[in-house]
């Protein structure tokens, strides 16, 4: 089940490293302040239109508002990873790999 509040607390972190005020990204997707004010407190739901909105202007993915970032799908986790891969030399992105190797080796048994 959706957590509006912590989909709310996820558009407000965005919505700051965008430096955007709440009354900026209200304006830019064409709703009140108090309406973002609500969204951001969890005290409403937001339209699939308004999702679409936020998230094109503060350039994520619906995943990061719906999912947050800790609770990544393979999708979102294997487009994260080639982001952070394209900057890394050849030894880094070896050890990256190594370092996932290690953790599948060694994760406990989860079913």
């Amino acid at each position: 089940m959706l957590n509006l509040k912590e989909i709310g607390n996820r558009i407000k972190k965005y919505r700051k490293q965008k430096g955007f005020t709440q009354a900026q990204l209200a304006e830019i997707i064409d709703i009140s302040t108090i309406h973002m004010s609500h969204l951001e407190t969890g005290s409403v739901a937001m339209s699939l239109e308004c999702m679409i909105k936020i998230c094109s202007t503060l350039e994520i993915s619906p995943d990061d508002l719906l999912i947050g970032e800790f609770e990544l799908n393979n999708n979102a986790t294997i487009k994260q990873l080639a982001e952070i891969t394209k900057n890394l030399s050849s030894d880094e992105n070896k050890l990256l790999i190594d370092f996932a190797l290690l953790l599948e080796k060694n994760k406990p048994n989860r079913n």
